[in-house]
């Protein structure tokens, strides 16, 4: 691990910036990626961290959550992983997305259509009859071309519209069906995942016991009767000692005699802020 801080550089297992005047959380943050400054190389935090990557007084801690991420680092299965990949790719091939609709179109009503119709008969049945009389037909003949072209438009527009209508209510209707299955798929790949998490958290429920007992300062009240039920800083340091990381750890709690100390004891990378 190699850490740059207003120009100087730290490197090593075990880093004390307490003298410098950066606080853990810009340097979590750095770790994790989300800045710039100061400069890190270190191994990528893993899900452990996104829960008790930094340690300090005012945390907040999931225990039952991050527990769950820890026996995953340790490579612990459960007999649900396979239905949640399952469940997982189904739920991904559902696109979210809104339907693209076509475009709405202004109805053409019935009654129109139906003027327009009658028109144009009537114009035909003119037509026919100044042919029967042999006069001229021209006036005529131009009206019914009008009549016959805008029918056909009406006509056109409507059928697109009733067209437009479907495709819109068709769509809708898919996706709303689509939403439904995403849904009940997102509920049963919830479940699912809140029965491996109680899995992996019994596969290590009683290493952590132990781990919470050995740490550091840990009082009977902080191990009250149930492990779970500890408060989030002796918590998280008993999580962090039986999980798998190579990623640094940042730590803003006294719980240890020196950095060195923490890094040996949680046997990961420490950053002592």
């Amino acid at each position: 691990m190699r850490l740059r801080v207003r120009g100087t550089t730290y490197e090593g297992r075990a880093v004390d910036l307490r003298c410098r005047d950066v606080d853990g959380r810009t340097v979590a943050a750095a770790l994790r990626g989300d800045r710039r400054l100061p400069a890190v190389d270190a191994p990528a935090p893993g899900p452990v961290a996104d829960y008790c990557g930094h340690v300090h007084p005012a945390m907040g801690l999931r225990t039952k959550t991050a527990l769950a991420a820890a026996a995953r680092s340790r490579g612990h299965e459960t007999a649900h992983d396979e239905a949640i990949a399952d469940l997982r790719d189904r739920l991904a091939a559902l696109d979210p997305a809104e339907p693209s609709l076509p475009r709405a179109r202004a109805p053409v009503d019935d009654r129109t259509v139906a003027e327009l119709r009658e028109a144009a008969a009537t114009a035909r049945g003119r037509l026919t009859a100044r042919e029967e009389l042999g006069a001229d037909t021209d006036a005529v003949e131009q009206r019914v071309r009008e009549t016959a072209r805008t029918l056909a438009e009406r006509e056109t527009e409507r059928a697109a519209a009733a067209q437009s209508r479907r495709q819109r209510r068709d769509r809708a209707r898919e996706y709303r069906d689509r939403q439904a299955r995403r849904r009940r798929l997102a509920d049963r790949l919830a479940n699912r995942r809140r029965d491996a998490r109680r899995a992996l958290v019994e596969s290590v429920a009683d290493e952590f016991a132990a781990a919470l007992d050995a740490v550091p300062g840990v009082t009977t009240d902080e191990r009250g009767d149930d492990p779970l039920d500890a408060p989030p800083v002796p918590a998280a340091l008993a999580t962090l000692r039986l999980a798998r990381t190579d990623a640094p750890v940042v730590l803003e709690t006294d719980r240890f005699s020196s950095p060195a100390a923490a890094a040996d004891w949680l046997s990961a990378p420490v950053v002592r802020c």
